[in-house]
């Protein structure tokens, strides 16, 4: 059931998205209108919607969200919570992408020590 939620989650963010996108749209309908009154010189529908790639962001984000929703299953209690953990699926996976002791440990290296942080007004001097 995780899956599921996990996919409806990621489908939530993807209705939001493309909600977004109609409502430019019909911003920039409004906008022309009121700057002249010829319907031919309206804004197209296909420079806000192209469907070819709008739909495989959306099947790409429904799978993030049910690996996500599948991934996190025996630490979530809860439908909402694993529709959450689905909707910020693609935000998980690009942070865990960028930490740095994630890329190390792909790498096979170990990650460097933090230096210590200089005091306000305090000089760090090197050996």
């Amino acid at each position: 059931m995780s899956i599921t939620y996990g996919a409806l989650g990621g489908l939530v963010v993807e209705i939001v998205v493309f909600y977004g996108r109609i409502a430019t749209w019909q911003a920039a309908r409004h906008r022309a209108l009121s700057r002249n009154r010829r319907r031919d010189k309206l804004p197209r529908f296909d420079k806000y919607i192209d469907p070819p790639s709008d739909a495989l962001a959306a099947l790409t984000r429904v799978s993030l969200g049910a690996g996500a929703g599948w991934l996190f299953s025996g630490q979530l209690t809860g439908a909402l919570a694993t529709v959450a953990v689905g909707a910020s699926a693609p935000a998980l996976l690009r942070q865990f992408g960028s930490a740095r002791t994630l890329q190390a440990a792909i790498a096979g290296s170990q990650p460097e020590p933090a230096a210590p942080a200089a005091s306000a007004g305090e000089e760090v001097l090197e050996s």
